[in-house]
């Protein structure tokens, strides 16, 4: 999957933040911020083929959250701890739909759906839809 400007541009700043570039790389994360009206970290890890529709705006994420590869990060999603805990870690292939949050130290599985405004506070297993507040599973995928 190629990758858009916008995701080039998040790695650009991940590029310079790795190779002790840190103001050059705070720089263009407060751009982005005042451009797109989202927070998403320099110290943060997404993976290939993830993508921002709508250019990630007003996405929050934690500076040590990890999205895996060929995820899909809706508008308005909230991506952090909770209780002074860890941030979540996204498996592969997960939807996030717009205004979700997923809060706290917990793992959302390979291949999940998240729903619009749902609020994902426990682990989820893999290869399922969750919905609601707070966020349940109401469909499980056969593997």
């Amino acid at each position: 999957m190629k990758e858009g400007v916008f995701l080039k541009y998040i790695r650009l700043y991940q590029f310079c933040w790795n190779h002790r570039l840190k103001i050059v790389a705070k720089t263009l994360d407060f751009i982005n911020k005042i451009v797109f009206s989202c927070d998403i970290p320099p110290s943060c890890h997404i993976g290939k083929g993830t993508s921002f529709p709508h250019y990630a705006l007003g996405v929050v994420m934690h500076p040590r959250s990890k999205l895996g590869g060929n995820c899909k990060i809706y508008q308005h999603v909230t991506i952090g701890s909770r209780n002074g805990n860890g941030p979540p870690i996204l498996g592969e292939n997960v939807l996030v739909g717009s205004g979700a949050s997923i809060l706290g130290n917990i793992t959302i599985g390979d291949n999940v759906n998240i729903g619009s405004n749902s609020i994902v506070l426990n682990d989820v297993p893999s290869n399922c839809t969750v919905v609601g507040v707070p966020a349940r599973v109401i469909v499980k995928k056969p593997v």
